[in-house]
């Protein structure tokens, strides 16, 4: 049996590390609070998510990784915020160095390189690494309350893939599995830019269907940006089918229509504040960190690699350059 190391102890991260626990897989989590990991490990509970972590879960210093027995087959999870995925990487890099596979549950990309995870890996690890990343429509609380959740598991690696289905599939909880990693990433970027402008949409009184017609557009973006991307790079080579199917998994058209219509997402929050007048800077501080506005501008800046697509434009205008929403999103449908 497979031991999962979890790095990072978000909501989603911590779900996932529950969820592998109720299914008889051990876990330990790697944390850089240690007082969160005192606290995780004398309480044994998450409140927020109503968990009560069971005794094959272990939470440890991210200091203490290499202090760690390997003696059993490791499974290294990043599951940090977009912002955490590089800094876990650099400064644990002999200790990722010395595996053969990373797999993710990070959404996103890298906003100081505007590099793709897996593009990460293969300049600081090795192009031979496999790779997994599981993506798709779900929420933390939905996981632990076992609601029906279907995700995208995409790698290469037929065994990883077999590893994790056997590990975490569930009366609940699916995986379908893809090799299209490219497709599956850039499906977890865009769909939180696309909630950003369906939350606009809203609030600027447009009706539902424009919603539906945004994701067609995103679906759309989705293709187009991942055939540039694989046309540079000849290590991810997949079929034209198959990049098509992406568009109607759970990791592209799922997780696009949870997050457009559902207010649970900062960047749809974020999005329903969008109106004429509005003050972008204070809407951001106020909420948070908002996942899709980083990313608007990553993609935006970075067009030799992304192209420029409708979506991506739309939210810039009206986040960057202060262009009234209404506006933006009138041009984006005619």
């Amino acid at each position: 049996m497979a031991l999962f190391r979890i790095f990072g102890a978000g909501e989603w991260g911590l779900a996932v590390a529950n969820h592998l626990s109720i299914l008889n897989n051990p876990v330990e989590i790697f944390l850089r609070d240690i007082t969160k990991v005192e606290l995780y490990e004398d309480n044994r509970t998450h409140r927020g998510l109503n968990i009560e972590f069971g005794k094959n879960i272990s939470f440890f210093g991210i200091d203490k990784i290499n202090t760690l027995k390997n003696d059993k087959e490791i499974i290294n999870i990043i599951a940090t915020s977009s912002s955490g995925f590089l800094p876990i990487i650099e400064t644990n890099i002999n200790y990722f160095n010395s595996y053969n596979s990373l797999s993710w549950i990070t959404k996103g990309l890298d906003h100081s390189s505007g590099l793709l995870f897996h593009q990460l890996l293969d300049k600081l690890l090795s192009n031979n690494i496999d790779k997994c990343v599981i993506s798709g429509p779900s929420f933390a609380k939905d996981l632990v309350d076992k609601k029906q959740i279907e995700v995208s598991i995409a790698t290469k690696n037929y065994n990883l893939q077999k590893i994790f289905m056997d590990a975490m599939s569930s009366k609940c909880f699916k995986l379908l599995p893809t090799n299209d990693i490219i497709g599956i990433e850039i499906s977890g970027v865009l769909k939180n830019i696309a909630a950003i402008l369906a939350g606009s949409l809203t609030a600027n009184q447009f009706p539902d269907e424009y919603i539906d017609e945004l994701i067609a557009i995103s679906q759309e973006e989705v293709y187009a940006i991942s055939k540039l991307i694989r046309g540079e790079n000849s290590l991810y080579p997949i079929s034209d089918d198959e990049m098509k199917k992406t568009l109607n998994s759970p990791a592209c058209i799922g997780d696009l229509r949870l997050t457009c219509f559902y207010n649970a997402s900062r960047n749809r929050q974020l999005g329903l504040k969008l109106t004429k007048g509005c003050n972008v800077d204070k809407l951001i501080s106020k909420i948070g960190t908002v996942e899709g506005y980083l990313s608007t501008a990553t993609l935006f800046n970075n067009k030799k690699v992304y192209g420029e697509g409708r979506l991506v434009k739309a939210a810039n205008d009206i986040l960057y350059n202060n262009i009234e929403p209404k506006t933006v999103l009138n041009s984006l449908f005619n």
